[in-house]
């Protein structure tokens, strides 16, 4: 065990001169989304694209949780093939960005989705669906902010990575959702919440997990209680929002999901961790080459928001 962690902790040390390369090209070009990664290559293209979009700053135990789940679960509507895509922007729409991080943030991004893909084929016996198992799974970029408009960019990429025009699935918590509704994001449209349009037009979906209350995390209190947090969606539904623009009807693609074990975690958490040294902490709460990554390059050491990741 110690020796395969040790070889690929090696393998991804040698990956990250060609990731950093990858991220300046995809910078310098006009380009709004690209993959740079693929863990689990498949040919087959697929119908349902899971998207988790995320800082990974870093990935947690958190991560693995909205993305398992998502696969456990899938709706009879989202029909298979599978794809997941663990999608990173270069421009938050909330966040200061931290350039000298990103190629951290991207080999972060790789040895998760490799521990994801050695979770999922442990968990076999638990899916439904073998291809749910055995999925491909994409490290993305994007120049794009807001969620409508990184699905379009994806859709929108030329040559087409996902030629099959596969449905999205947004892997989101409910804290994302509230921002995606939120009007003062969409002001250069009138009504501001007819921006989102486009994206529930074509089909597109929110898997929204319910931030539950933790005590060791202050700000996941915020949200409410899982009751307040389900009505925030039947006013949805209701109508609530018609004068920002939103439709009742979206509300059939925003699915609330409860949380399951592991999911009360923040990158936060982890990062303070890290800063003290509290290796085990980290291991709890990150998965093992993630954990094992962090460790290796000293992440977090001297700045627990990861502005100074590279050294």
């Amino acid at each position: 065990m110690a020796d395969d962690m040790a070889s690929r902790m090696a393998s991804l040390r040698g990956q990250l001169a060609e990731l950093e390369s990858a991220l300046h090209s995809f910078a310098s070009s006009a380009a709004k989304f690209r993959v740079v990664r693929t863990v689990n290559e498949k040919t087959t293209q697929p119908k349902t694209l899971y998207i988790l979009d995320s800082s990974f700053n870093p990935p947690s135990i958190a991560h693995l949780a909205l993305t398992t789940s998502a696969l456990k679960h899938s709706a009879a509507s989202e029909q298979s093939p599978y794809r997941l895509l663990l999608l990173f922007s270069t421009h938050n729409a909330d966040k200061a960005p931290s350039p000298a991080s990103f190629v951290q943030r991207i080999a972060l991004m790789t040895i998760f989705a490799e521990d994801v893909s050695r979770s999922l084929r442990k968990a076999k016996s638990s899916f439904h669906a073998d291809d749910a198992v055995d999925i491909a799974i994409d490290i993305g970029v994007t120049k794009e902010p807001y969620y409508n408009d990184k699905s379009a960019a994806i859709t929108e990429t030329t040559p087409p990575f996902y030629p099959s025009n596969p449905v999205h699935i947004h892997l989101v918590g409910y804290d994302t959702l509230i921002r995606f509704c939120n009007p003062k994001y969409y002001p250069q449209h009138n009504p501001p919440l007819s921006a989102l349009k486009p994206f529930f037009d074509a089909g597109h979906k929110l898997r929204v997990t319910q931030r539950p209350a933790h005590a060791s995390d202050a700000s996941s209190s915020e949200f409410g209680t899982r009751e307040v947090q389900a009505k925030y969606l039947q006013d949805l539904k209701d109508g609530k929002q018609e004068p920002a623009g939103f439709e009742r009807a979206w509300g059939s693609n925003i699915d609330l999901v409860q949380a399951e074990e592991g999911v009360g975690v923040s990158s936060t958490r982890v990062r303070n961790a890290a800063k003290r040294g509290d290796w085990e902490a980290v291991a709890e709460l990150c998965t093992d080459g993630v954990a094992a990554w962090i460790r290796d390059q000293a992440l977090y050491c001297g700045d627990a928001r990861g502005m100074k990741m590279m050294g």
